[in-house]
């Protein structure tokens, strides 16, 4: 029997499809908690947006992707928001690499997207070397922070009096409500539809997966709840020295609630080390009194973009200032479908991106422009590596300005 792509992949089939993505993944299938991510996994399950390649009754590979929605820089610190095409759960086996396979099912969902109009297509990349070929590139990055609470306090205006403990039960739908406000404080946010934030606390029938549990605390506001924190404790306190602690989730609407819920990290006793992830101009140390206690460690990249659309793509999002500029763009890779020449206009506000056939000002790849767009990487940067050609002087520098965003973007939800 040949290999053959499989598409829809059935319900049934998804305890094979998990098995095979865990051991790609080097997971473990085997323990606890692979049960309840069957269970999670089949009840959201759409069969249309999943692949799979099978082997002599064997699934050997997988892929899938979700309909999400990305903040993308607006006017001034607001975002505006796109839909875009989250693909999830790649992999081959090692026993069949070299054949054509993610080719064949990354091509069909390309496609699939490119046909509902996806002006996007996004992934977190597990592996650096595998998604350039298929177009996409690293669009934001993110850093780990790690804060000793032995070394340091917060400024003297903090007020902990606001910061209380629930269950995670009640915070899941007051989380949802902090967290779809703050997401729009910066580019690159990935929405949590439902049932994400039931499968975070328990609810709904959906059970905590094992080793994910934690602690939630809010932050009140004067108009009501606006910020939370959820931890995990990574290493229990013993009489020979502390403990250390995993914040899973850190969300904030308001400065005060920033800062107030720093303050109650810093207060933890019998902890040495707390970790988080966020994005790479956190400004935390600015609210410490000891700011050298909060360390910038691994700094990796996170979401990569592939752009299916590059006229409704550059139309959607604002620009820092006032240009008209032509775009050559090149897609070499699958379904070439950023390929084309665009000029950009964005004036007073108001922009337009449409096919033209002017004498262009810059001539890019799609991953160069893919990398860009969110206002993560600087242009006159990835000239320095890429294939870039300035065919109009101060092009670069223009668009340099016009990209720029005034935070950094960041992407909080994996997918």
């Amino acid at each position: 029997m040949p290999v053959e792509i499989v598409h829809p992949v059935p319900v049934d089939d998804v305890e094979p499809w998990l098995r095979q993505l865990g051991s790609a993944l080097v997971d473990n299938t085997y323990d606890s908690a692979f049960p309840h991510r069957i269970t999670r996994r089949r009840r959201a399950w759409d069969p249309e947006r999943a692949w799979a390649v099978r082997d002599r009754g064997r699934i050997v590979g997988t892929f899938a992707s979700y309909d999400r929605r990305l903040t993308v820089p607006g006017p001034g610190t607001t975002t505006h928001e796109l839909p875009v095409d989250a693909v999830t759960g790649v992999s081959v086996a090692a026993t069949h690499r070299r054949r054509g396979l993610l080719s064949a099912m990354i091509g069909d969902s390309l496609a699939a997207a490119k046909d509902r109009g996806d002006p996007l297509s996004a992934l977190i990349a597990a592996e650096w070397p595998i998604y350039g070929r298929f177009g996409y590139a690293p669009a934001t990055l993110q850093t780990r922070w790690n804060l000793d609470p032995r070394r340091t306090g917060v400024a003297a205006e903090v007020d902990r009096t606001r910061v209380r403990q629930v269950e995670p039960a009640e915070a899941g739908p007051i989380a949802d409500a902090v967290f779809e406000t703050a997401r729009h404080r910066r580019a690159g946010q990935i929405d949590r539809p439902a049932p994400w934030w039931d499968r975070q606390v328990g609810l709904d029938g959906y059970d905590v997966v094992p080793g994910t549990e934690a602690y939630w605390f809010v932050h009140d506001g004067p108009d009501g709840v606006d910020g939370v924190v959820a931890w995990m404790a990574r290493e229990h306190a013993e009489l020979t020295g502390p403990g250390t602690v995993a914040v899973s989730q850190f969300i904030a609407t308001s400065r005060a609630a920033e800062r107030d819920l720093w303050g109650y990290l810093c207060g933890l006793d019998l902890v040495g080390d707390i970790e988080l992830w966020g994005p790479v101009d956190d400004p935390a140390r600015l609210l410490l009194d000891n700011g050298r206690a909060l360390r910038a460690g691994e700094q990796i990249d996170f979401l990569w973009l592939r752009l299916l659309d590059v006229p409704a793509a550059l139309a959607a999002r604002a620009y820092a200032g006032d240009g008209d500029v032509v775009l050559d763009v090149h897609d070499r890779t699958v379904g070439g479908y950023a390929q084309g020449r665009v000029r950009l206009i964005a004036s007073g506000g108001s922009v337009t991106c449409e096919p033209t056939d002017r004498a262009p000002d810059v001539r890019l790849d799609q991953r160069t422009l893919a990398s860009m767009y969110l206002g993560g990487f600087r242009l006159r940067a990835l000239a320095t590596a890429q294939d870039v050609d300035e065919l109009t002087p101060g092009t670069l520098d223009r668009l340099d300005v016009m990209f720029s965003t005034p935070l950094a973007p960041y992407t909080q939800t994996g997918f």
